[in-house]
């Protein structure tokens, strides 16, 4: 992005007053834009309540009390913990969250403020960048403003991984600088490869793959801008030296790939385990930016908006034609799936380069390259609807793994909060004269069109605005977009006409300001959750208390919510509350990844087979009729461990299920498994004699060991009421574990007699990572540690 090859260099104390004071700038902003967060009127909600705070807070009192946490019964008949994504189980900085844990658990109090600093983080990083590029302080600090306040940032912010994954980028463009400008020499490339690690570990994999082909491409264009001008190069010198620069970029990505092993290598299975993988194009490019949308752009909230608080006018513009939308026949999270709202200084700064671009490329061409980046992602934004994304599907590595390409959104923010800042610098320092007047009657023009166009064809387009409420707050969105919008062009105005240093400096202040202003306006509404996570996940009637005290009278045991007698969720608690209560199990609950097997499991539509097999000892009932709810204890369950002397194999699940459903398998007195394992253990399918009987005592240790005694006059099966999945061994690996009615686990007894079988769950993939992790961080020490020694070395030579 330089003008020049080296980036700039802090070498005075001098300049630090002016850091300072733009982080103290940073963090005033940050306290009023999120004013409900500091002053205790707003909590945590959507994903960051019902998934990220749950999560989190589990984590954090696992290590709390020294256990890393590999393992969770308590949701969907339990699931591999540390390898679903939303975890963030391997993220240093989210190992500090056990020092506050309180009583057993997190106060949510300390994850909004977890949350915060790292948004503070993202204008510290975005700065420095911004910075470092030799941009002058203010033109920095509006740049900062506008990435750390945009619809992306601030829409996400409820969706935790997502925005933490995001906020690394300026930090790894800062050492691509360093690197390609030759003054960063092998320490810039250990920062590079540190800031994207710690992108890696806040596991959102799309952001992270966006962000590293905007990286590579950055990389490039910055290597080739610097060749300019030094020497003519062949074609193919031309192809080598980019496969040599190319060979550098992929070695710091496979480094980086390699230090997250241990969180990459699960997370592959525990994918490729998931329904997930099986994606086709039409759940990949679901949610796609419609075209119509663009006006989001221009005019924030148009299509009414989403918020904790539920005031306001709702969100309407919701894109029917996807599957979301016709499963929930809703879709409020495309608010924030489609915001990509910058600011109007954004639109100006775009809509000037574009009128200047052939002066600008001549005299800032490496500042050029976000602006024209901005094209291409957008395009790609558009997903279905813009046919780019139809070819990176089929062609670029990665982009048919993610669902929702709107998501792209969120390098168009970032690109846009530095193609301002480039713009304000110029406007700065006031040697490149530039034509805002065009640019702007442009904007203007296309704005009384849209006001002109609301009026006359608004309810032909929108059916939703003959509602007269949605119509006024539609209008008032519009209005105040074109007073924004003419507030910041008078000043720039001012700004370009004005010679003396000063007043320019004045006017930038304002626009900044006003900026500021236009993006609370448009999103400071959606961080106003009335929820207080504590009451949202407490132990209502002391339920799961009384529950727990049985549970260790007896055995575990699974709570299940019915509406009407069906499997539904949250009638008393929330869907992830096991996650804060260890002991407390229920057959619902949000992850990443669902297992495939679990999940055709819950289609069985008889919903007493499926409360039987789940190990279901307490119902909560809402009644239809009359809306009251009732918890009974029920006895027609299995237990969690079960001996079975009759097997039944299918050669497909389908069928198995199908015999549940219908009770052709009487699940009391037979088991079933695949035809496939029966052959390969050898599994006895004749009956057994009749006098045969067994017994069984589950005893629970940890959530990832736990012991069956056993006493049996014949072969046969222990059938354990928990979710199949790999890593789970018994008697480390000498008895075999196999699927038992499709998802569960059925360990093979295959004489009489008696013993305790202990099952422990140590995945070979979490310890194969972990080996690869800390070995590649060794190399890395050890090469650190001999560079350092010849540096001392020449240094004192020298």
């Amino acid at each position: 992005m330089k003008n020049r090859s080296k980036p700039l260099r802090v070498k005075s104390l001098r300049q630090w007053p002016t850091h300072l004071l733009s982080m103290s700038i940073l963090l005033l902003l940050l306290v009023i834009f999120y004013a409900s967060f500091f002053t205790g009127k707003g909590f945590l909600w959507e994903d960051q309540l019902y998934m990220s705070y749950p999560m989190v807070g589990h984590l954090a009192a696992a290590l709390a009390a020294g256990h890393f946490p590999l393992w969770l019964s308590g949701l969907h008949d339990g699931i591999p913990f540390y390898s679903d994504l939303g975890v963030q189980a391997f993220y240093p900085p989210a190992w500090l969250l056990a020092f506050f844990v309180k009583q057993g658990q997190l106060p949510s109090v300390v994850c909004q403020w977890y949350y915060l600093l790292h948004l503070a983080l993202a204008g510290v990083f975005s700065y420095a960048f911004l910075k470092a590029n030799k941009l002058s302080i203010w033109a920095s600090v509006c740049g900062m403003i506008v990435f750390v306040f945009s619809a992306f940032l601030s829409l996400h912010f409820t969706q935790t991984a997502v925005f933490m994954t995001l906020l690394w980028l300026p930090a790894e463009l800062y050492f691509v600088d360093r690197i390609v400008g030759g003054t960063g020499r092998w320490g810039s490339y250990y920062g590079l490869i540190g800031c994207t690690c710690f992108s890696f570990l806040t596991t959102f994999p799309q952001v992270l793959m966006y962000k590293s082909y905007l990286i590579g491409s950055y990389w490039m264009f910055s290597f080739w801008s610097g060749q300019v001008g030094k020497l003519r190069v062949t074609v193919w010198q031309f192809i080598l030296k980019s496969l040599l620069e190319s060979a550098k970029i992929g070695g710091v990505f496979i480094v980086v790939i390699l230090l997250g092993a241990v969180q990459f290598i699960p997370a592959v299975e525990n994918w490729a385990l998931s329904a997930r993988q099986k994606f086709g194009f039409a759940q990949i490019a679901d949610e796609s930016l419609p075209w119509y949308y663009i006006i989001h752009g221009f005019v924030p909230n148009f299509f009414g908006m989403s918020s904790g608080s539920g005031q306001g006018v709702p969100f309407w513009g919701f894109n029917k034609d996807t599957l979301g939308y016709a499963a929930w026949h809703s879709g409020s999270w495309q608010y924030w799936e489609f915001g990509f709202y910058a600011g109007q200084l954004a639109l100006i700064a775009v809509m000037v380069f574009v009128f200047n671009f052939k002066r600008l490329w001549a005299v800032r061409r490496g500042q050029m390259f976000f602006f024209c980046a901005l094209l291409p992602i957008l395009w790609l934004m558009l997903g279905r609807y813009g046919g780019l994304f139809n070819v990176f599907y089929h062609v670029v590595p990665g982009f048919s793994l993610f669902r929702t390409p709107a998501r792209m959104g969120c390098l168009l923010d970032f690109c846009l909060a530095v193609t301002v800042a480039v713009f304000i610098d110029i406007l700065l320092e006031h040697k490149v004269t530039l034509n805002l007047r065009r640019p702007l009657l442009v904007l203007l023009a296309f704005y009384g069109l849209l006001f002109v166009g609301f009026f006359m064809a608004g309810e032909f387009l929108f059916p939703e605005l003959k509602n007269p409420a949605l119509w006024t707050h539609s209008m008032k969105q519009l209005v105040v977009s074109i007073v924004l919008f003419s507030a910041i062009a008078s000043l720039l105005g001012i700004v370009a006409k004005a010679g003396i240093f000063k007043v320019r400096l004045a006017g930038i202040v304002g626009v900044g300001l006003v900026t500021f202003v236009d993006l609370y306006l448009a999103f400071h509404h959606f961080h106003t959750g009335l929820v207080n996570p504590e009451q949202y996940y407490a132990d209502r009637n002391n339920l799961i208390s009384q529950m727990a005290t049985i549970r260790d009278r007896t055995e575990p045991f699974r709570f299940a919510q019915l509406r009407g007698g069906n499997i539904s969720e949250e009638i008393i608690f929330p869907r992830n509350i096991a996650y804060l209560y260890p002991s407390f199990e229920v057959l619902e609950g949000y992850l990443l990844f669902n297992s495939r097997d679990h999940a055709e499991f819950n289609g069985i539509t008889n919903q007493q087979v499926r409360l039987a097999i789940q190990n279901v000892r307490v119902v909560a009932n809402v009644d239809q009729r009359t809306g009251r709810v009732g918890v009974i204890e029920t006895t027609n369950s299995l237990p969690r461990a079960k001996f079975y002397h009759q097997v039944r194999a299918y050669d497909d699940a389908k069928t198995l299920y199908s015999d549940l459903d219908s009770g052709r398998l009487n699940y009391w007195l037979q088991i079933g498994i695949s035809s496939e394992d029966a052959h390969h253990y050898g599994v006895s399918l004749a009956a057994q004699p009749a006098e045969a009987h067994a017994e069984v005592r589950f005893i629970p240790k940890t959530s990832e060991e736990y012991h069956i005694s056993y006493k049996t006059t014949a072969p046969g099966i222990i059938f354990v009421s928990e979710s199949f999945y790999p890593g789970w061994e018994a008697d480390g690996g000498r008895r075999p574990i196999i699927k038992a009615f499709g998802a569960f686990k059925g360990i093979i007894i295959s004489e009489a007699g008696q013993g305790v079988v202990t099952v422990r769950f140590a995945p070979r993939v979490f310890y194969i990572g972990l080996a690869i992790s800390m070995s590649t961080f060794g190399v890395l020490v050890v090469v650190a540690g001999i560079a350092l020694l010849r540096h001392r070395r020449a240094s004192e030579k020298s």
